[in-house]
């Protein structure tokens, strides 16, 4: 059986602020197992508006990262 994937809000919490992502995956586990410094919300902030939502990165969890998630990956090592 084929498991879609959907998207999920997730933000990596540096203590002053947070980078914010939307992650496409099968679930919060698969997030959580590869990528550990994000947290996955379950709803959008009532700050984040639409059009900040819509221009937040997304990353396909089975692409390369890239920016700012590559950078944390290489710290994380």
């Amino acid at each position: 059986m084929t498991v879609l994937k959907t998207e999920f809000l997730a933000v990596c919490d540096y203590g002053q602020g947070g980078l914010w992502i939307r992650v496409v995956a099968r679930d919060r586990d698969e997030i959580a197992q590869k990528y550990p410094f994000l947290t996955v919300v379950d709803i959008r902030p009532d700050w984040m508006s639409a059009d900040d939502y819509n221009r937040t990165e997304t990353l396909d969890i089975e692409q390369p990262p890239t920016g700012w998630v590559a950078q944390a990956v290489e710290e994380q090592k």
